[in-house]
């Protein structure tokens, strides 16, 4: 996403610059009715049609993409394995080697909280922010009496981290196509048990805190958190990983729930025995140990194959799409980093950093003809990712002749009868085409994928 004009995928982007050209585009959004009558609902369009012809048409089984790609063959050699699982290992604990937190970043957040009257969108009830309960938030965020202190912690349960310390949402309009609901502003990422933290800030009342993950920053609930002594560290980082590669794997302790984890979870991993986070009454982590049904976690890294990314993005096919991570379901680059995590392959959080992870080739200023037969051309089958502004998926191979994709997909453009910008919505993880919904009336034949297709990006070395 780089602003609130995205409007396929709808991928959450890491705070930071980007997040600053959120808040400044959002800032220009003018409400309307203020708080007279009763608002008018949120207008995302559903499919007048039922189903894209995609849908219907393109199998929905990435198995059968990968034989066409080889099967079992090695898409990468152990050596590349090896160096792209040191440099997950890097990003995933860097938070606990982290630095100060600059004066930059602070002045990213206290900007968020800084939007005046007027410019604050709407909350939960279709209603717009009221200054009582901004203010009430902001107070709470306490950014005018930061600390330098600093303190490593852990995700001991599935998190949220936000923009703001508040669970509340917030939404740019209650009309137009890609601003209302499902689009919570506020919504930066989700974080699985086990994502280690540097915790910079608390809120006043302690029940937030400003927080780096491996991926961005943010705000998170601090019942979710516990913090992590240098032993702790030393444990965790000593050890190898394991990866989930099944959805929700429960993880249980002498019969007690932990936790729940699901496909792209990191924990340390030994046999079938997994190190599980839990949180003690200071506070404080604890290593719980867990065992866990085989094949649900599987060691890192596992050898790069078409078959085996399959095998995982079946399991991920259908499942609904969750805006950075919101109701405990992915977006489209959330998506593909959980793919990725079982093969040691590190992906930035958001689309555009994850178009450069790999070796890039634009197919800028072609015509969708030319992007197609470059992407048939070039691109490899099940470690390729497609890239336009705000969507991101995977290269899988061809479908009659023509270029196919995997990809976790809220809707494309369409065009309503009154003229406004619409949605044809899918709103889930499916594999089509670069052009669905093309067959459609309604669709906006400029707003199709392909005509937004800027490159594609090989990743995993060789």
């Amino acid at each position: 996403m780089t602003a609130k004009n995205v409007t396929h995928g709808r991928t959450a982007e890491s705070f930071g610059a980007k997040a600053v050209v959120l808040g400044l585009v959002l800032s220009g959004v003018v409400l309307s009715g203020g708080c007279a009558g009763r608002p008018a609902l949120p207008q995302q369009p559903q499919n007048a049609a039922g189903e894209v012809r995609d849908v219907e048409t393109v199998p929905q089984n990435l198995a059968v993409f990968a034989r066409q790609a080889g099967g079992n063959a090695l898409l990468r050699s152990s050596s590349a394995a090896q160096e792209d699982m040191e440099q997950f290992r890097r990003r995933f604990f860097a938070p606990w080697s982290a630095g100060k937190m600059s004066r930059a970043t602070l002045r990213e957040f206290e900007a968020v909280l800084n939007w005046t009257p007027g410019k604050r969108g709407y909350a939960e009830n279709l209603r717009p922010w009221s200054d009582a309960a901004w203010e009430k938030m902001r107070y709470n965020a306490a950014l005018d009496d930061v600390s330098q202190e600093r303190r490593a912690a852990i995700v001991v349960r599935h998190a949220d981290l936000r923009l703001a310390p508040t669970a509340k949402p917030r939404f740019a309009r209650i009309e137009g196509a890609g601003q209302g609901w499902p689009f919570d502003d506020f919504q930066q990422s989700s974080m699985a048990v086990g994502t280690p933290l540097m915790v910079h800030h608390a809120s006043r009342d302690g029940a937030w805190l400003l927080v780096q993950s491996p991926m961005a920053w943010g705000w998170v609930e601090s019942a979710s958190v516990a913090f992590a002594d240098e032993a702790f560290q030393s444990l965790w980082q000593s050890a190898p990983l394991g990866c989930a590669v099944r959805e929700g794997v429960s993880l249980k302790s002498a019969g007690a729930f932990l936790a729940l984890a699901d496909i792209g979870t990191v924990l340390p991993m030994s046999g079938q025995m997994l190190l599980v986070p839990v949180r003690g009454a200071d506070a404080r982590a604890a290593a719980a140990h867990v065992s866990v049904e085989a094949g649900s976690f599987l060691s890192m890294p596992q050898p790069l194959t078409p078959q085996a990314v399959a095998a995982v993005g079946d399991r991920m096919m259908g499942e609904n799409y969750g805006w950075g991570g919101m109701y405990g379901n992915r977006d489209c680059s959330a998506m593909m980093r959980d793919l990725f995590a079982p093969f040691g392959i590190w992906l930035p959080r958001n689309s555009a950093a994850q178009a450069k992870a790999g070796d890039f080739h634009s197919v800028q200023g072609m015509s969708a003809e030319g992007k197609s037969e470059a992407i048939l051309r070039g691109a490899e089958p099940f470690r390729t990712l497609l890239w336009l502004p705000g969507h991101i998926g995977l290269y899988v191979g061809r479908f009659e002749g023509r270029p196919v994709f995997f990809h976790d997909i809220w809707g494309v453009r369409s065009k309503l009868r009154d003229g406004r910008e619409g949605r044809i919505i899918l709103g889930r993880a499916v594999i089509t085409g670069l052009e669905p919904g093309r067959e459609r009336k309604d669709a906006d034949p400029k707003g199709l994928l392909i005509e937004r297709i800027r490159g594609y990006s090989i990743i995993g070395g060789r």
